[in-house]
Parts: structure tokens; sequence; C-alpha cells
């Protein structure tokens, strides 16, 4: 099975599995059960905004960050959050479901915490790791042997997985979406996904509470200004507080990637929001593929 038609998964929230907490918050002048509907067109609109915004970061500046930041990549994170990262992380693992035996892709897979992660909460699932950070993977690697665990690594772009349809039972990208492609990255996981095979995302997302997105943003900047200095980081992690910030400004409410996932086509979609205003979100989605009608009648 090859990618799915986005434009066919505009469907009724009950026909999507979609859930929301409340039925009618407003975002950016819709109400949140409008976005169960939402058109393929302002899907692609949003993320050729994004393009045009970050291209060249992303392809120029965060490859540098990520040549700079594996050895203290989780120590930073923890630092730059004051403490909070460790409980996000703990509470986006609790969220997944495990089975015996189960292929784990874990996207943008860094320095393999997640991947690490999952392997000690079910040590018999086989995980692969993709990511094209070179440096981040090969401390991934000193990480996996140094916990006497085996995760494949395999370097490649995101946005082209480098592997069959129909080949994992769960996929995982935590805290990097801001900095891909979503309407290449998505469409690429569920192809990969087997059938009724599970997606669990996680990252920082746009605040639904405008006052808090203020706040928030302000403090990002800061502290990643501040965790840049603490562990002596090169100009180019240093340079990159101004677009962590911007990149979630011009991301998603936690609603609002509930949307995104129907449009690729996701089903049963579930978002829990950590923090005020969903800061943070954990998304839980399924690849359901309708069954081929009886050829017995």
């Amino acid at each position: 099975m090859r990618q799915p038609r986005l434009s066919t998964c505009a469907l009724p929230q009950e026909e999507r599995g979609i859930r929301f907490s409340k039925p009618t918050r407003r975002v950016f002048g819709m109400e949140r059960n409008a976005l169960t509907s939402m058109p393929m067109n302002w899907f692609q609109e949003r993320e050729n905004a994004r393009r045009s915004h970050f291209y060249e970061i992303w392809e120029n500046s965060v490859p540098q960050v990520f040549q700079d930041v594996p050895t203290y990549y989780r120590k930073g994170n923890i630092v730059a959050s004051l403490g909070v990262w460790e409980i996000w992380v703990w509470q986006f693992v609790r969220s997944i479901i495990l089975n015996p035996g189960d292929h784990v892709l874990d996207v943008a897979a860094g320095t393999n915490d997640l991947g690490l992660r999952l392997l000690k909460k079910q040590p018999d699932i086989h995980v692969t790791a993709v990511d094209r950070s070179r440096d981040m993977q090969r401390q991934g690697q000193v990480l996996a042997k140094r916990n006497q665990v085996r995760i494949e690594s395999v370097i490649h772009d995101a946005h082209e997985l480098p592997f069959p349809d129909n080949s994992f039972d769960v996929v995982t990208l935590q805290a990097a979406s801001r900095h891909l492609q979503l309407d290449k990255v998505f469409p690429e996981i569920y192809r990969v996904l087997k059938p009724n095979g599970r997606f669990y995302h996680c990252d920082m997302l746009r605040p639904t509470h405008r006052i808090v997105e203020w706040l928030y943003l302000r403090f990002l900047k800061i502290s990643v200004a501040l965790t840049a200095a603490a562990f002596g980081s090169s100009a180019a992690a240093r340079n990159c507080g101004t677009y962590f910030s911007d990149a979630i400004h011009h991301f998603y409410t936690p609603d609002e990637l509930s949307a995104v996932l129907g449009l690729c086509g996701f089903s049963k979609i579930h978002c829990r929001k950590s923090v005020w205003g969903g800061m943070v979100g954990f998304h839980a989605a399924r690849k359901v593929v309708a069954e081929s009608p009886s050829s017995g009648g």
C-alpha cells in the first residue's frame, strides 16, 4: 500500500475517532469541532508557510546543532525545561502500548533515549532507529551498548523512510516534528505502519491560550540561551533560541495536530495535553485499513 489519499480523510468526528477535550474552543477563528473536517488545503497552506519560514534553517542550522549536542542532549533538555522534560518523557512512554515481539520504528530517534526506555518497558521488542544525524545516532549506539541492548540504526532522512510498506507494528516520534515537514513525514509513517499499527507522537506544541503562548515562548528563548551557555554549545546552537520559539509559534495546537493526523489517513486519534494550554501534547493514532469485501457474497 502506498501513501494514503489525503483528500479523502476529512470525515465526521465519530467516523474518524478524533476526540477533543472540549467541544467548542475557538482556534485561529475556527471552532475546535470544525477542525475535524478541515480541508486538505488548510494543512497544505500551513506546511507551505512553515517551509517558507524555516526550510533553510532545517537544512543548514539544525543539522549543525545536532552535531554539537549529542553528548549532553538529555541533560540539556532537562536543564532547559527546569526538569519537566523527564516527566513529559515518562508520561509519553507510559502511554505507548507494546506487545511482545513488536517491531518498533523510532523516527528522528536522536540519541535513542526513547528506544532505550521502550526496551526497558518491553524487553522483547525489536527497535529500529532512523535519524539523519550520524552524530546523534553514534551517541545513541554508545548508549545502547552501555545498556546492553540492540537498536538497529539507520541514517536516513525521515521525509522518505527507507522501509517497505506495512513494516512496523508501532512507530514513535518524539520532540522532533517541529523541525520536520509533516505533509511528507506523516504519510510516510502511515505507509510503513502495518494495518492496525499504532503511531505515538509527543512534542512541544503551540499552546491554545495566547497568554500562555506569549509567556512560554519568551521563557523558551531565555532557557535555550542559558542552556547553550551552560554547556558551552557551538555558535549554531547558541543562535537557535529564536528559531525554537518561532518554530512553536508557527506550529500546531494539540487539536490542530489531531486534525492533521486525520487528514494524513490516521484513525482512532486520541490527544492528551500536558501543562497549561497544551504546551506539550501526546497523540495516539491507528492505521485502520478497511477489509476488502468478501467475494463469497
